[in-house]
């Protein structure tokens, strides 16, 4: 039986300023029972990291990473839509700019009447222009691209529409003076029933909205997590209220409950994707004080520590019992972290398997969670996992697949 794997790709020849890869778009690789590769296609799309995928398995969305889009200076990131054949074939059917800069994750809507995106915006490119001072004269006014959250509508054909509504977000996080939180930076956008919710690492925030019937969001909290830890990723789990999230400064996850009504979060949970030794040496950090006040051992934590261990991608595994983070570790060797769930939703620790690289930026499992696919951005590989469906632990190694720069993936099965 052919199955078909689906991985959006870091990297792009035509934009400068795209994060350094050598994907070339959006790819599908068909796959033979031994997990050997049968045929693999590439379309090509600018940096083009993140994809989604409807229910039904026909179309796919992608989030294109860019402040170039399109080869057009200063036009921001961008969305593409494709439809799939079944057969490992995709064709492209629309593109569209994205309403704003490095484009960073795209979901639909439970309804899949909308595509929603994420627009990281920058803490490097600077955006200046000149305005009235007041008193006659005209002052600099400096700042960043914006951070924003942009709805789509989706066509009857699967295309992107018109832009239904965008969110800009404004503020900055407990590292205002470096490590990327000196301004708004949603990460990733994930939406369950009516409500949206969105990872602002740079502010140290969860966004909560709510998606009505024309496309058009409202912002119902803008939740303070912890500080400094930058959330990043989140998943939503598929059967309780209850949301979790991968911070991408310190190795660590956070555990939310969700009312399903208000959208409001109640933090359960903070635990480490490490052992317990490794916080013997590293402990998690508890900020108390102002960024400007901050203590000599704290403020060493974001000061290039290789050693550091930081989260980049969380999936909860279909059935409801198992959490899974993917942990990058530059100059060392990554791994990715099982947690499970409990009845109360919180979390333990049940096991780390290894990588063979250090990048694993992204991962996922297949629709039933028998399958793990785990990329290596620095490898250029993507290795698939049998999954133990008892304990939740990714155990043997099936095939490990030659995909440039991966960085997300679907699978049709």
């Amino acid at each position: 039986m052919e199955r078909i794997l689906y991985a959006g790709t870091v990297g792009s020849k035509k934009t400068k300023g795209s994060i350094s890869g050598s994907g070339e778009g959006v790819y599908a690789a068909v796959l033979n029972d031994d997990f050997s590769v049968c045929r693999l296609e590439c379309v090509p799309a600018d940096n083009a990291g993140i994809i989604c995928m409807s229910k039904d398995g026909r179309y796919i969305y992608a989030a294109n990473e860019s402040k170039d889009f399109g080869g057009l200076n200063g036009s921001g990131g961008g969305v593409s839509a494709y439809r799939t054949d079944g057969e490992g074939g995709l064709q492209k059917l629309n593109e569209s700019i994205s309403y704003g800069s490095r484009t960073s994750y795209v979901c639909l809507s439970e309804d899949e009447r909308f595509l929603l995106a994420s627009n990281h915006g920058s803490h490097t490119t600077v955006v200046c222009r000149y305005v009235p001072d007041g008193n006659g004269g005209y002052k600099l006014e400096r700042g960043f691209d914006d951070s924003s959250a942009a709805v789509f509508r989706i066509n009857d054909d699967g295309s992107i529409g018109e832009l239904t509504d965008l969110k800009v977000f404004k503020g900055s996080g407990y590292w205002c003076r470096g490590g990327g939180q000196s301004t708004a930076h949603l990460h990733c956008i994930r939406a369950k029933g009516d409500l949206v919710f969105a990872c602002n690492r740079g502010c140290d925030e969860i966004e909560v909205m709510r998606l009505d019937a024309d496309g058009k969001l409202s912002v119902l909290e803008q939740y303070r997590a912890e500080p400094a830890l930058a959330p990043r990723h989140m998943d939503l789990h598929p059967s309780m209220d209850l949301l979790y999230v991968c911070n991408e400064n310190y190795p660590c996850i956070s555990v939310y409950a969700v009312d399903p009504v208000s959208g409001r979060l109640t933090h359960l949970q903070t635990e480490g994707t490490q052992p317990a030794s490794y916080y013997a040496e590293k402990p998690l950090p508890h900020f108390t004080k102002r960024h400007a006040d901050r203590d000599e051992k704290n403020s060493s934590a974001m000061g290039g520590d290789r050693s550091l261990f930081m989260p980049a991608d969380i999936h909860v595994s279909p059935d409801g019992r198992f959490v899974y983070v993917s942990n990058r570790r530059f100059g060392g060797q990554a791994d990715i972290s099982v947690f499970a769930i409990k009845e109360d939703g919180t979390v333990s620790l049940q096991g780390i398997t290894e990588l063979d690289g250090s990048d694993p930026r992204g991962f996922n499992l297949n629709r039933d969670g028998s399958l793990l696919f785990a990329g290596l951005l620095d490898k250029n590989t993507v290795t698939v996992y049998a999954v133990d469906r008892k304990t939740g632990m990714p155990e043997g190694i099936k095939a490990v697949i030659a995909i440039p720069s991966p960085a997300s993936f679907r699978m049709d099965l």
